[in-house]
């Protein structure tokens, strides 16, 4: 089949299916199309000029309701740019004309340009006064709300709302908003109480059931509306949407937990909950965007519950039967993980570095004593000064050494990461699976940012998730090449 009787046999195929905007293998055809006709003979483009005009209208249409504007975008141009737009008709010519403003003030939006809105909201203003009352009562309503969406984002009236289920119960009355600030977003939420009355093991006639300290939600739990004043394109952003969201809440709870002292509440990751009727609002439309529900995690269909595999439940079946004692460094990893995973960041890197300092000193003391006897490493670790080690030995007798160490004019002084990390090389290098100086660099970003954290020094975080991870990273490469 030659190149004419592609372009025929597709040129046909999209007419016949010209509304199925929603269908992909149709899109794929216009795609084709446009591919076989503006590329090779420049004649193609006269011969074809209205399949080639059906094309751009039709995938224009389809990247819009995708909400792929600046693709939208594109195609509108060349429709526009094309000989033979001027012979479209009217309706055809606003709807692009509609389009291409929609598209404009969306992209405008995402890139924060209050000038490029303030220049479209003038264009608009122009063109409805001409046109508005020519324009179908679809592309109407398409007007009406573009121009109020430029406009409420000229005057920061813009918001998003997400719904939240909490897994507990906020004490908070469903009258009171809590408006705050963060990250230069202005937050508001509202609770409300719901009864999980299949839950709970009794039931109140005359009042409500209440658990003390309810962690779990067993009685009661809320329902969170969360807004912000910024436009979210949850559509394409929803993971972003979601950490915003999660950061935010839990920002708030920190304060909450200390005001309440209701420290059993558990920070969270909005991610693992649903989601529901997420929505970005102007002054005058409540449906800019509107998503019924959203799950953020895996989902998975299976025939049968999914269960750990029998390898891991015979290992956990032999650690409770041998009942040793958890080691306190894995603990403080898992911890350091689960930090991460509820965006508590700073918490993850105190975690982590508390789980390395637990693991350097259970496996260094164990390289240590290859070479060393008990009491050699608890004085070594100690600090103790011994007139044998002491540097400067030679320009003091042992006699002045002794009466030195009871005067405390010469003190114990334990030896540091790095020292201990050296002196382990040097005893067991084969204990070590790589250079002391890639050790070391290992440790330095473990470390990071630990003690300005601890001292309250904030302000010097720069990115504090990516060096968290970093540390989270570090340490278990740590842990695989010291043994």
């Amino acid at each position: 089949m030659n190149k004419d009787e592609q372009i025929v046999k597709l040129k046909e195929s999209l007419l016949l299916n010209f509304n199925d905007f929603y269908n992909k293998e149709v899109k794929e055809v216009a795609s084709k199309l446009v591919r076989l006709i503006t590329s090779g003979n420049p004649l193609l483009r006269i011969k074809y000029k209205g399949a080639l005009i059906d094309s751009y209208k039709f995938l224009s249409e389809v990247e819009y309701l995708e909400k792929n504007y600046e693709s939208c975008l594109n195609y509108i141009k060349k429709l526009q740019l094309s000989e033979a737009y001027k012979n479209e008709t009217d309706s055809t010519i606003m709807h692009a004309t509609i389009r291409r403003f929609q598209c404009e003030v969306f992209l405008g939006i995402y890139q924060e340009s209050y000038e490029k809105i303030k220049t479209l909201k003038v264009e608009l203003i122009e063109f409805g006064s001409v046109n508005r009352h020519n324009l179908e009562k679809s592309l109407r309503d398409d007007y009406d709300k573009i121009l109020d969406l430029a406009s409420s984002f000229l005057n920061n009236s813009i918001k998003t709302i997400v719904n939240f289920k909490l897994p507990y119960k906020i004490d908070i009355p469903e009258d009171e908003e809590v408006i705050y600030d963060f990250k230069s977003i202005r937050f508001n939420l509202k609770f409300k109480t719901i009864a999980n009355q299949g839950q709970a093991p009794f039931e109140a006639y005359n009042g409500v059931v209440e658990l003390d300290r309810d962690k779990y939600g067993v009685c009661s739990s809320s329902d969170l509306t969360l807004t912000f004043n910024k436009f979210f394109d949850a559509t394409h952003c929803m993971n972003e949407l979601l950490d915003l969201c999660s950061e935010s809440f839990n920002y708030f709870l920190d304060y909450y937990k200390l005001s309440t002292e209701y420290f059993w509440i558990d920070n969270l990751n909005l991610k693992q909950i649903q989601a529901s009727n997420v929505r970005v609002i102007s002054e005058n439309y409540d449906d800019i965007i509107s998503i019924p529900f959203y799950y953020a995690h895996g989902i998975k269909v299976a025939s049968s519950p999914s269960y750990i595999n029998k390898e891991k439940i015979n290992e956990l079946k032999d650690k409770l039967i041998k009942g040793q004692e958890l080691s306190l460094w894995e603990m403080l990893y898992l911890d350091s993980k689960n930090n991460m995973f509820i965006e508590k960041y700073k918490e993850a890197v105190i975690s982590i570095n508390s789980a390395f300092e637990n693991y350097l000193n259970i496996k260094s003391r164990e390289i240590l004593r290859s070479r060393m006897t008990e009491k050699e490493v608890e004085d070594y670790l100690e600090g103790k000064v011994t007139y044998e080690t002491y540097f400067l030995k030679e320009f003091i007798s042992e006699e002045d050494f002794n009466r030195a160490v009871e005067q405390k004019i010469i003190s114990s002084h334990s030896p540091s990461t790095f020292q201990i990390i050296k002196k382990c090389f040097e005893l067991n290098e084969d204990r070590i699976a790589i250079t002391r100086r890639k050790l070391n660099k290992l440790v330095n970003d473990i470390r990071k940012n630990r003690n300005d954290i601890i001292h309250g020094n904030l302000t010097v975080l720069k990115n504090i998730e990516s060096d968290a991870k970093k540390s989270i990273s570090s340490f278990e490469e740590f842990i695989k090449v010291f043994k």
